[in-house]
């Protein structure tokens, strides 16, 4: 009775299999893409967008949470001016940038919330990015250094 069973298992199984291939690919964080104001090291919160730090390694909070609000005050005003001139397109973005030993931004990585429609992704460079690629922190000799923020902005009662 056991070999019957055994037997039509065999018949019943495909000749394809599905075969996942090894790899060294690293999930770091495999839930949702929204986070609680509560999961960010700060936020910085203006009229008319907001700024949030993600993460920051090998910087003092203090410096990080300054270069925050540096970003906040440059996202709102310039988020305030488009909106003045008609042009605001509310969009999302996300900077990973790498701070130089001489503390300047090297290798700034921007993403853009693409359902946002067209016109958010030069806000988020012109609004977003360049400020953050003007920040300076203090030379230091710490090895990888670097933080990540999120933003949101021209968006109603806006949060990251």
């Amino acid at each position: 009775m056991l070999a019957i069973g055994l037997a039509g298992l065999t018949h019943c199984s495909s000749a394809t299999q599905d075969v996942v291939p090894s790899s060294r690919d690293v999930v770091v964080d495999g839930g949702s893409t929204s986070r609680s104001p509560d999961d960010y090291e700060y936020v910085a919160r203006r009229p008319n967008g907001v700024v949030a730090l993600a993460e920051a390694r090998g910087i003092e909070p203090g410096l990080a949470r300054a270069a925050v609000e540096r970003l906040a005050d440059a996202l709102n005003l310039c988020a305030t001016k488009r909106r003045n001139e008609g042009t605001l397109v509310a969009g999302a973005a996300r900077i990973i940038a790498r701070v130089t030993d001489d503390g300047r931004i090297a290798a700034a990585q921007l993403k853009i919330d693409p359902g946002l429609g067209p016109g958010a992704a030069e806000a988020a460079v012109l609004c977003l990015l360049a400020p953050a690629k003007m920040l300076a922190f203090p030379t230091l000799d710490a090895g990888a250094r670097g933080f990540a923020i999120e933003a949101i902005w021209g968006q109603p009662a806006a949060r990251p």
